[in-house]
């Protein structure tokens, strides 16, 4: 019994680590374009500071007190972030600020983030999964998966009813 609860935290902990160390990146990223964001808006500003404050002290917080409720916390949260990427990136930044309703450019830093939140995303799901009889795991696998099948089909309606893209 006791082997299996060191193989159990062995394998939390290799989650764990890389998604500590995914939302570090992710919050050295914000951080890195918050000035430039500044620079355009204060709330832009405001924004990226506080992403990276949110996802910089969520790295070192997984790594202390991996708990249920910090779990689903950094799942919301960094949901949020993507689901904010892929509007802005797509419909336009949503109603604030001196860009507002304009679609922003796709950039390799911004790609390097987001692509490190759904890592996060992935692997805290994964752990959250875990703790799920069989029968809840599957439940909720397709739950997310009809949730997914439904954001992506939305992103194709919002992409090909974009003004870049013509009428």
């Amino acid at each position: 019994m006791a082997v299996a609860k060191n193989n159990r935290a062995d394998r939390r902990k290799l989650i764990l680590y890389p998604a500590a160390a995914l939302s570090l990146l992710a919050a050295l990223v914000h951080l890195r374009v918050m000035p430039e964001h500044f620079e355009e808006w204060w709330g832009y500003g405001a924004f990226f500071l506080i992403a990276a404050v949110a996802q910089g002290a969520y790295g070192v917080v997984l790594l202390l007190w991996p708990r249920r409720p910090l779990l689903l916390l950094g799942v919301g949260g960094n949901l949020s972030i993507i689901v904010l990427y892929l509007v802005t990136r797509t419909v336009g930044v949503p109603v604030f600020g001196p860009h507002a309703g304009e679609a922003e450019a796709i950039g390799f830093t911004d790609l390097c983030a987001t692509a490190s939140e759904i890592a996060i995303v992935l692997a805290v799901g994964a752990l959250l999964l875990q703790d799920l009889s069989p029968q809840r795991r599957r439940l909720v696998l397709i739950i997310i998966a009809i949730a997914a099948l439904s954001v992506a089909h939305l992103v194709h309606l919002l992409l090909r009813d974009s003004p870049a893209h013509g009428p």
